[in-house]
């Protein structure tokens, strides 16, 4: 099985988007977002992400850690995307 990843490439930030880990958070509106280079988990409970279009679910995500997801959605809206 391969998995083909779609989004930002390396090349494709700015300069200040690439010395700084994030630039941007947003909340996760349960809907098709941007997708985003990390997500941070501000409530416990099992998350499905949308990954390269795929729902992959997630269980014991730890509250308060910053994962290196990169999300184009999330079922629950206790999810920031950090960009």
């Amino acid at each position: 099985m391969s998995i083909a990843f779609s989004g930002k490439g390396v090349q494709d930030y700015s300069v200040s988007e690439s010395v700084s880990p994030y630039t941007k958070a947003v909340v996760s509106t349960q809907a098709e977002m941007d997708p985003c280079r990390a997500v941070y988990i501000s409530a416990g409970a099992a998350h499905t992400f949308t990954i390269d279009g795929v729902d992959v679910a997630f269980a014991g995500m730890d509250v308060g850690t910053i994962y290196p997801i990169c999300a184009t959605k999330s079922n629950l809206a206790t999810v920031i995307f950090l960009y």
